[in-house]
């Protein structure tokens, strides 16, 4: 695909990438929904069971209904509502720990990465009315929501929000 050959480097996209709140009426590509797709579906899952399912919405009446259940679609024209199936992901044999969750934010932080490698902005949205997202695009009981991702043309760009010193994050022993 030529959108993969003319992307950026992985620095150049984890510096780039912010939260875009703020789309063009532009509708993104069908290559590039299919780029961001293979990007999430290359994501690591525990145990390589690849619990994630990701639905794309690009239907006008179906976004109109979601904005009822969020505040944060930001007008967009294709949204990736990221799941994950309780009956596939893996569980740690210790505490039960269920990863599906986990894997299934690998996966949108693929997606969004590669959104900001070809050109595109997106947001990372969990504050949504679980019920409502379920209902209006009827997914199933077993398949848990992890996360919403408006993808789309930037209006503008956006300057990062200020990150911590790493001598805060990090704990060397």
């Amino acid at each position: 695909m030529e959108l993969r050959k003319n992307s950026k480097s992985y620095f150049d996209v984890v510096n780039e990438r912010f939260s875009c709140r703020a789309f063009t009426a532009n509708k993104i590509s069908t290559e590039e929904i299919n780029v961001l797709l293979e990007a999430a579906r290359l994501a690591p899952t525990a145990v390589n069971y690849q619990p994630q399912k990701i639905y794309v919405v690009e239907n006008p009446n179906l976004l109109a209904r979601l904005s009822e259940a969020t505040k944060y679609l930001f007008n967009t024209k294709t949204l990736f509502v990221v799941c994950y199936d309780k009956n596939i992901s893996w569980h740690r044999r210790s505490d039960d720990k269920d990863h599906g969750e986990i894997d299934a934010t690998i996966a949108a932080t693929h997606l969004m990465l590669a959104a900001t490698a070809i050109g595109l902005g997106s947001c990372y949205v969990c504050s949504f009315k679980e019920a409502m997202v379920r209902e209006i695009l009827d997914i199933p009981s077993e398949y848990e929501i992890s996360c919403l991702l408006p993808v789309g043309y930037p209006k503008e760009i956006v300057p990062h929000n200020s990150r911590k010193d790493i001598e805060e994050l990090v704990i060397y022993k």
